[in-house]
C-alpha cells in the first residue's frame, strides 16, 4: 500500500493531505510514475496507485525512506533513545533525552558517505540512517565508530505496507525501533566508569592497606602471646579414606590428632617481610621430649597465603584472622606413621558402624 509521494515540486506528501484523483498531481518516488490518490472513500484504506507502471515493493521502500527523512528533519525537538555503554566489565545507562532540533539536511555528506539525516540539536550534531531494507554497512559502521560519530539507525522494515498514522506513531516513539551505532554520550559515560572504577581500586587499595595493618598488629600480640605462654592450640587433623562396611561403600574421616594445646620451645622468626612472617617452633610430646619442627605462617595479605608455598610433608599452621574462626588452620601436615593411620581408620570406623547399628534399631 502506497501512501507516500512526492508532488509537483518534489515536495514529500501523504495520501491524507491530497486531492482525490489524478487532481493529486502526485508521482512516485521511486520510478516517478503519475500517480491516482485514492482517498474519497470510507472503507478501504486510503493509497496511491501507479497510472501506467506496475507498483513495485521497491516503490513502498523509497517512500517509506523519504517519508522518515523528510518528517524527521521537520520537527521541532526529538526524544534521543536511552544509552547503553558496556565498557571495562561495567555498565551506565543514559535515559532518553529530549533535545530541541536547530535544523535538519537529508542526504548530508560526511567523508565518503551519503548521511540520511543530519540534524543539529541542542545536544550537538547527530545523524540519523534510515533502515528500510538494508543495514548500514561494515565499511560504513567502522567509520562513525572509529570517527565518533553520533548516529542512530531507525529501523522501519516492518513498516512497508502500514498506513501512515503507524509510520508516524513509529517515528514518535523511535527508541522501540532504534539502535545507536555510535551514541551522543559513548565518551562521556566511559569517563564516568573509568573514575568509578578508579575511585573502587583507590578504595580497594586503601582497604587493603588498612587490613595489613591489622594483620600486622595481630601477628605482633599473637607471636608475644605464643612466646609468652609457649603453647599454641593445634587444630584437629582428618585424613579422608574409603572403607566397607557390611556390603556399602562409605567415605570417612580419620582424625590423626585432636584438637588440644600443645607446648614448644625454640621459637625463631626465620623469615619478616611486608607480606608475611614465617616463624618455627619445636613442638615437645606430654613428657617434654622434643617432637617435629612446627612452621607457622602470618600472612599480611589473601596474596601472600596464595604465593605460599610449603614444604612438602612438613607441619606448617596458617594464622587465620577471620573473626570468630579457629585461629589457626594447616597448610602442610605431616605423613603419619602407618600404625597411628590405622588406629584412626579403625577409630571412625567403628564409630560409623555403632552410628549406623543405632539406627538400624529404630527401623
Amino acid at each position: 500500500m502506497l501512501v507516500f509521494a512526492s508532488d509537483a515540486s518534489g515536495k514529500v506528501v501523504s495520501i491524507n493531505n491530497v486531492k482525490n484523483g489524478k487532481a493529486c498531481n502526485c508521482f512516485c518516488i521511486a520510478c516517478n510514475d503519475p500517480l491516482i490518490a485514492r482517498n474519497g472513500g470510507k472503507i478501504k484504506a486510503h493509497s496511491f496507485a501507479h497510472t501506467s507502471k506496475p507498483e513495485k515493493r521497491s516503490c513502498l521502500m523509497t517512500a517509506l525512506h523519504r517519508f522518515a527523512q523528510e518528517y524527521l528533519v521537520a520537527q521541532e525537538q526529538i526524544l534521543l533513545p536511552s544509552v547503553k555503554c558496556k565498557h571495562m566489565s561495567k555498565t551506565k545507562v543514559r535515559p532518553p533525552k529530549l533535545v530541541k532540533i536547530l535544523r535538519g539536511s537529508v542526504e548530508s555528506p560526511l567523508d565518503r558517505y551519503k548521511m540520511d539525516v543530519e540534524l543539529e540539536t541542542s545536544q550537538g550534531r547527530i545523524f540519523i540512517e534510515v533502515k528500510v531494507t538494508a543495514e548500514c554497512s561494515d565499511e560504513k559502521v567502522s567509520f562513525l565508530k572509529n570517527n565518533k560519530v553520533p548516529t542512530l539507525e531507525v529501523d522501519l522494515s516492518q513498516f512497508i505496507e502500514q498506513p501512515i498514522e503507524t509510520v508516524i506513531d513509529a517515528l514518535r516513539n523511535i527508541e522501540l525501533y532504534s539502535n545507536w551505532i555510535y551514541s551522543w554520550c559513548d565518551d562521556a559515560l566511559k569517563n564516568e566508569i573509568e573514575k568509578e572504577l578508579e575511585a573502587e581500586r583507590i578504595a580497594a587499595q586503601r582497604a587493603l592497606e588498612q587490613e595489613v595493618e591489622r594483620r600486622k598488629k595481630v601477628t605482633k600480640q599473637a607471636i608475644n602471646n605464643l612466646t609468652r605462654n609457649n603453647t599454641i592450640g593445634l587444630p584437629a587433623k582428618e585424613l579422608p579414606f574409603t572403607t566397607f562396611i557390611g556390603a556399602r561403600e562409605y567415605k570417612l574421616q580419620a582424625k590423626v590428632l585432636n584438637a588440644e594445646s600443645w607446648s614448644f620451645n625454640h621459637f625463631n622468626v626465620i623469615i619478616d617481610t611486608n607480606e608475611y612472617i614465617l616463624a618455627t617452633c619445636q613442638i615437645l610430646s606430654k613428657k617434654g621430649k622434643e617432637g617435629n619442627k612446627l612452621y607457622i605462617l602470618f600472612p599480611f595479605s589473601d596474596n601472600a597465603l596464595r604465593n605460599f608455598k610449603p614444604v612438602p610433608n612438613s607441619a606448617v599452621l596458617c594464622r587465620l584472622f577471620r573473626k570468630g574462626s579457629y585461629p589457626y588452620k594447616w597448610l602442610s601436615f605431616p605423613e603419619p606413621s602407618s600404625h597411628k593411620l590405622q588406629q584412626a581408620q579403625l577409630k571412625a570406623k567403628l564409630v560409623k558402624r555403632a552410628s549406623l547399628e543405632y539406627f538400624e534399631s529404630y527401623s
